[in-house]
């Protein structure tokens, strides 16, 4: 056995095959062994998938400098020119690794590397960043559903840990018995992987940061995949990745958000035409087509809750809707939603529309809308996204019984690239304040594309962050706000300030939302709570009436902007694709919950809007509601809270709201001090940290 020691921390390696077998950790151990020091990805001519284990290797492992370890594998049976090196080095309180793969043979390509794979025994939590965060208790629940862990590829964009996509971060963490173990990738370049855990064996769980690597030949990674561990739990993960984040990449401005954001709208989302889901007939909905017939509903929300109105528009399209790249002239023309601009503006309110990303409509499902002989006569499949093979389609609302029949457009072609940003310059911002034009690509993913006959490397690699970057910056200088479903993906801050939160999606995981991405970049960027797309799939809402209070207090305790989703006659719905005759949310809880937290957002913006999140010095105790999940129960707070430090730096302050709707006691507790405080019914209150305990 081989052994590295950093801080408090010992690694021990197999002295046979460069395994990592244990990690003791101030006497406790962290990890089971692993099978496998590291796997590599190797595609052939044919598009073929080859996955080739360390333990095909003679390893050779050694000391190469205080602190360091050099493995060395060769002698593959099947490629015995092929060399991988993985060199360890002990870093202060991060033990850090860098791999490197070197003579690729002939007719093969070098996809992916998978080169540390910590194994986690079979208790504790995990910390997923995939849609904002998810706690994950039942790290095997997720193998019983259609979202079970599988290698990333084509078309599994949205499914898994893609990043940068619909996981935002690029780093995971374990915690059990008041300690967290943290595995990240410090890449700056923000390069493609999969963000990942996997079963291994009959118990345990394998962590993963798959990494594509753009045929690169050799490959020498730039960037440490990290290890570290310490007492404490996700918060004190997310800050680890946020120090790193704050000095190594770069970010948007600290609390330069636009106007839109300063006056924390209410975000009322509804469909001009349909029925309330993204399938089915679409005739015109009264109550808003034309567009001004929905001003007296706007009107009564903004009385209501005291808040302007960010009016968010689906299918408004006026090709047809969810019919990608193609949206504008609007449904009724442009002049009738002019008029419902002009009018919303004078009041001072807000008008945003959904689109659907970067995807090609051949054939809408829902209407005669086709775009098939402009496409073939424009030879335009040469430009679309291919599978390793060759093949083509869609990763996302695409089949008979979805939306439309299409293909992805590959944003490394000149076409497809020019072609979106023409789209999203056709969204006049005297007229649309908002675009989430990047709908469907969770967190801006440009999605894989493995087209050998396109200006890129045939698989995926960090080129895919490069193209995204060069799209999104030449989208952005219109003055539109963009955004796009679910939070934009660290190296799309800059481009992305609003989007659509889908914390609804940790629902379906075997664990619950919490606001990882929020602790880590709330400073440069503040989104909405989004259209909740689901919930009642997840939720059982009859029997948990109270979910939706829960929702938006949870939005707004971490820092996020507040959304409403309307049926077809202006009330407030569980959440988008609900359907519209299920028994609707009481609605004047709701209204009086978000008048009352977007009042105090607004009277509390040094902390809820500009604020960085802190992890609680503090306990908190209080009662618990249950709420029925479609896999079964839990138990949830009835009062949220969160910390912020002001940006001056100077000054502090707990948050606190109870959902409920009658008084809620609770109990704080820090340093040996108990405090008790009380709050009303659908409140928030802010304490002064150093008052809280007095």
């Amino acid at each position: 056995m081989m052994f590295l020691q950093s801080g408090s921390g010992t690694l021990t390696f197999s002295g046979t095959n460069g395994a990592l077998l244990s990690w003791q950790q101030d006497g406790c151990e962290l990890l089971a062994p692993s099978p496998v020091p590291f796997t590599l990805g190797l595609r052939d001519s044919a598009g073929n998938l080859r996955i080739v284990s360390g333990n095909e290797f003679q390893a050779r492992i050694r000391t190469c400098g205080e602190q360091q370890l050099c493995m060395d594998f060769r002698c593959c049976a099947d490629f015995p020119d092929l060399r991988v090196v993985i060199r360890v080095r002990a870093e202060r309180n991060f033990f850090c690794f860098r791999p490197e793969v070197e003579n690729v043979p002939d007719g093969w390509l070098l996809e992916w590397i998978d080169p540390v794979q910590p194994v986690l025994p079979p208790s504790g939590k995990l910390f997923w960043p995939r849609t904002e965060g998810i706690l994950i208790d039942d790290l095997r629940f997720r193998e019983k559903t259609h979202n079970k862990y599988r290698i990333l590829g084509f078309l599994d964009g949205p499914e898994g840990g893609y990043y940068p996509g619909v996981c935002q971060m690029q780093f995971l963490a374990w915690m059990r018995e008041g300690r967290f173990l943290y595995f990240g990738a410090h890449d700056a370049k923000h390069g493609t992987k999969a963000v990942e855990f996997a079963p291994e064996g009959d118990r345990n769980t394998r962590l993963s940061l798959q990494t594509f690597c753009g045929a690169a030949s050799p490959y020498r990674s730039d960037f440490d995949y990290v290890l570290t561990a310490g007492p404490g739990d996700w918060m004190d993960a997310c800050a680890i990745y946020r120090d790193w984040a704050e000095t190594h990449t770069e970010l948007p401005p600290r609390g330069q958000f636009s106007a839109l954001v300063r006056e924390s709208p209410l975000v009322v989302i509804y469909p001009v035409r349909g029925t309330g889901i993204d399938t089915g007939p679409m005739p015109p909905l009264k109550n808003y087509f034309p567009y001004s017939a929905a001003m007296p509903l706007m009107r009564e929300y903004a009385d209501k809750t005291g808040s302007r109105i960010m009016a968010l528009l689906m299918h408004w399209e006026g090709t047809a809707p969810w019919a990608p790249p193609y949206v504008w002239p609007p449904f009724g023309g442009e002049d009738c939603l002019r008029e419902y601009a002009d009018r919303l503006h004078a009041e001072g309110h807000f008008l945003g529309v959904y689109c659907s990303g970067t995807a090609w409509t051949q054939k809408s499902c829902l209407t005669d809308y086709s775009m098939e002989d402009f496409c073939r006569k424009n030879h335009l499949e040469e430009v679309m996204i291919r599978g390793p093979r060759g093949e083509i389609d869609a990763v996302i609302c695409n089949g008979e019984d979805s939306q439309r029949l299409g293909y992805d457009l590959c944003l490394a072609e000149s076409w497809p690239a020019d072609t979106v940003c023409a789209e999203v310059a056709k969204l006049d911002p005297r007229i649309i304040d908002y675009a989430q034009f990047f709908d469907q690509n969770l967190g801006g993913a440009f999605h894989p594309c493995y087209a050998r006959g396109h200006s890129h490397p045939p698989v995926p690699g960090p080129w895919q962050t490069e193209v995204m970057q060069s799209v999104l910056k030449r989208c952005s200088g219109s003055g539109l706000l963009l955004g796009s479903e679910a939070a934009a993906a660290h190296p799309y801050l800059k481009y992305l300030p609003l989007n659509d939160l889908r914390a609804s999606f940790a629902w379906n995981m075997g664990g619950v939302p919490v606001p990882g991405y929020e602790f880590v970049f709330h400073q440069y960027i503040c989104n909405f709570m989004g259209n909740q797309c689901g919930i009642s799939y997840h939720l059982d809402c009859d029997a948990s009436p109270d979910n939706l209070l829960y929702r938006i207090a949870y939005a707004f305790a971490a820092g996020d902007l507040l959304s409403v989703v309307l049926e077809e006659n202006g009330l407030i719905h569980w959440g988008w694709v609900a359907p519209w005759n299920m028994k609707k949310p009481e609605q004047k809880p709701v209204l009086s919950l978000i008048r009352k937290l977007n009042d105090f957002r607004r009277r509390h913006s040094d902390f809820l809007l500009y604020g960085k999140m802190l992890k609680p010095p503090f306990s908190v105790s209080c009662k618990k509601f249950p709420m029925k999940i479609y896999y079964g129960e839990r138990d949830f707070d009835a009062v949220l809270h969160s910390c912020w430090e002001a940006p001056d730096g100077r000054r502090s302050a707990a948050v606190f709201v109870n959902w409920q709707q009658e008084p809620q006691t609770i109990m704080v507790s820090a340093d040996g001090k108990e405090t008790e405080i009380t709050l009303e019914p659908l409140s928030a209150r802010l304490c002064d940290f150093s008052r809280l305990m007095d």
